[in-house]
């Protein structure tokens, strides 16, 4: 399909995660489109919940007001409207919504992990995600992709990853593990804020930022991460086919991590998916 048969052409989408807390986290999303036809709304889709959203247009005659409505629809996704002063055929800008949401982060294995799912129904000419961890915190494995490039600082640690040129149906998942807060001492050595590349895991200097770049080794530590849960879902399926939107509950992990988990097991032949409404119903392969 070609860009003329979309309403829009994306020419740059643009994700960016702040950890705020354990439980909080700040997006924002922006998305650089050039318009087709005449155009005054669009609509994003997250299965996380949305507090406080706030955007604006950005135009080359200035920034635009935008009208934000929240609504629940079917699996208790969240759709989110952003309604704009109309832009004509050919017109470019660049909306941008930020809001505060929860569910992002959850406890595995006595560590936190942020886990992020996104799948583009149209051609993407650039996709650029990144992830502000606070100081206080040392980011452990796994780190799903390995980031495109690292950014350290006495108050915080920046990940960040780029894709070009996607294509509709490309979908990507994150997953960055790291370690609860770190209390330290009032005169702290300068050394438990620096950024350290370390081939391997560190553990015992939980004082400092880990960061973990197993290249080599990607694919073993995604099976072993995965497979726990890849146990409990299979249990589950020996009992009947289950809905993608309810395994999040019945795992008690989050929706996007769920996502993950079902790619791979689909990939290893261990499942089969069929669409139902905006939700799979799961199957297990006989």
């Amino acid at each position: 399909m070609g860009a003329q048969e979309y309403d829009y052409e994306i020419n740059a989408y643009a994700v960016y995660f702040d950890v705020v807390t354990p439980s909080q986290v700040e997006e924002t999303i922006e998305i650089d489109l050039t318009s087709h036809t005449n155009l005054s709304q669009y609509v994003i889709y997250t299965d996380y919940p949305v507090e406080d959203p706030r955007a604006v247009l950005d135009l080359q005659s200035g920034v635009k007001p935008v009208n934000v409505t929240v609504r629940e629809v079917l699996g208790g996704t969240n759709a989110v409207y952003m309604s704009f002063p109309n832009l004509g055929p050919g017109e470019s800008a660049r909306i941008r919504l930020t809001f505060t949401t929860r569910g992002m982060i959850t406890e595995d294995e006595g560590k936190k992990q942020f886990t992020y799912y996104i799948r583009f129904s149209q051609p993407v000419g650039l996709f650029h995600m990144q992830l502000v961890v606070p100081k206080g915190y040392a980011v452990l494995s796994p780190i799903i992709p390995s980031p495109d490039r690292v950014e350290s600082s006495t108050s915080r640690l920046l990940l960040e990853w780029t894709r070009r040129d996607l294509r509709a149906g490309d979908e990507f998942y994150f997953i960055v593990g790291f370690s609860g807060e770190i209390t330290t001492p009032s005169q702290p050595s300068p050394l438990l804020y620096v950024g350290t590349f370390l081939v391997g895991l560190l553990i015992g200097g939980g004082s400092v930022y880990g960061y973990i770049l197993y290249h080599e080794r990607k694919r073993e530590e995604e099976k072993t991460h995965l497979r726990s849960d890849e146990e409990k879902i299979l249990a589950l399926l020996r009992e009947g086919p289950v809905l993608q939107s309810e395994l999040a509950d019945k795992l008690g992990v989050s929706k996007a991590k769920v996502s993950i988990i079902l790619r791979e097991m689909e990939e290893k032949g261990l499942i089969t998916r069929i669409k139902e409404g905006r939700t799979y119903r799961v199957f297990l392969r006989e």
